[in-house]
């Protein structure tokens, strides 16, 4: 098991570390604190990131015709 601080865990995630360090929680990302410090495992990320992109892959199979705004309201005539 590889434990990664939030330096070396947002290099991982290809993120700044403030911005792992403001998102961490809102984003789901399994992490646990040691020390007073956040800390991540490099296995935990790495499931992570597959769980997202399968979940990413879902979301854009064509299954439904995208909406793109609103209809119009005009009669053509």
């Amino acid at each position: 098991m590889t434990i990664l601080n939030i330096d070396d865990a947002a290099k991982f995630l290809g993120k700044t570390p403030a911005a792992l360090r403001n998102g961490y929680k809102r984003w789901g990302i399994p992490h646990f604190r040691l020390g007073g410090q956040i800390k991540f495992t490099q296995e935990a990320l790495q499931e992570w990131v597959e769980k997202k992109m399968k979940f990413q892959d879902i979301e854009t199979e064509p299954s439904r015709p995208e909406r793109r705004g609103r209809r119009s309201t005009q009669n053509v005539g």
